[in-house]
C-alpha cells in the first residue's frame, strides 16, 4: 500500500481528493493537511509518506516553491507531485529545480491525477501535455538566453515581480496578475482573458482566486470597483 500525503488549502477540494484517493486499492492518505505547517505537525517519523501531493499555491504570503528543497531534505525518499493551476514554463522549471518530481494541472480530471501518481511511483515524471509543450522551448533555449537561464525575470513571470503604478505596490500584484485583473475590469470573460494572454482557462481561474485573496474581495464586481481607478 502506497502512503500519500495531501496538502491543499481548499477544504472542499481536499475532502474530495482524499476521499477519491482512499477509494483506490493501492493508495491510502495518511496525512491530509490545509497548510505546510499542518503537514509538518502531522508528520510521523514512524510512518512517512511515499508521495506528497502539494498544492503549490497555498497562500500569496508563502512561496511554496522555496519550501520544496526543505521538504526534500527532510524526506529525501518521498516523491513530490505538484498540484498547480500554473502552466507558465519558467514557473514549472523553477519548481523542478527545487525538487518537484511531477506536475498535475488542476482541472485535468481525476483519471489524469491517477496517471500522474502512477508515473511518479514508477520512477518517471508526469507533466501535463499542455505544460510540456510550453516548457520545451524554454529547455531548448536555456543555454542561449540569460532570460531563459533565469538570470532575468521575463515579463509576466509569476510570483516575483511586483506590479508598479499608483496604489498597486501595496497589493504586490505580479505583472501577470495585473494583466488578468485588467481583462476582468474591461469586462472580458475568463475564456477571453485566457486567449489574450495565451493561458489556459484554469490558469486564469487561479489568478482570479489569488486576486480575490490579495484584494479581499468576493466577486468580479468588487474586484472591478477596487481596481478600475488604477488599470
Amino acid at each position: 500500500m502506497k502512503r500519500i500525503a495531501l496538502i491543499e488549502d481548499d477544504r472542499s477540494l481536499l475532502k474530495r481528493l482524499s476521499f477519491f484517493l482512499n477509494k483506490q486499492k493501492e493508495l491510502t492518505c495518511i496525512i491530509v493537511a490545509n497548510s505546510l505547517g499542518e503537514f509538518f505537525e502531522r508528520l510521523d517519523e514512524e510512518m512517512k509518506p511515499d508521495l506528497l501531493l502539494l498544492d503549490i499555491e497555498l497562500s500569496e504570503n508563502i512561496n511554496t516553491i522555496a519550501h520544496l528543497q526543505k521538504i526534500k531534505s527532510l524526506l529525501p525518499r518521498m516523491k513530490i507531485l505538484v498540484i498547480t493551476g500554473h502552466n507558465h514554463p519558467s514557473y514549472l522549471f523553477k519548481a523542478l529545480e527545487q525538487g518537484a518530481d511531477s506536475f498535475y494541472l488542476k482541472g485535468s480530471g481525476l483519471p489524469k491525477l491517477l496517471e500522474a501518481i502512477e508515473a511518479t511511483f514508477s520512477g518517471g515524471a508526469y507533466l501535463d501535455p499542455k505544460a510540456a509543450a510550453q516548457m520545451i522551448p524554454l529547455l531548448r533555449n536555456k543555454k542561449k538566453s540569460p532570460e531563459a537561464r533565469g538570470d532575468i525575470t521575463p515579463p509576466g513571470d509569476d510570483g516575483t515581480v511586483l506590479a508598479e503604478g499608483p496604489g498597486l505596490p501595496e497589493w504586490q500584484l505580479t505583472s501577470r496578475e495585473q494583466q488578468v485583473a485588467r481583462g476582468l475590469v474591461e469586462g472580458k470573460s475568463y475564456k477571453e482573458v485566457a486567449a489574450g494572454l495565451n493561458l489556459s482557462v484554469n490558469t486564469v481561474r487561479h489568478y482570479v482566486k489569488v486576486l480575490y485573496k490579495k484584494l479581499k474581495v468576493a466577486n468580479k464586481i468588487q474586484l472591478s470597483n477596487k481596481l478600475k481607478r488604477y488599470l
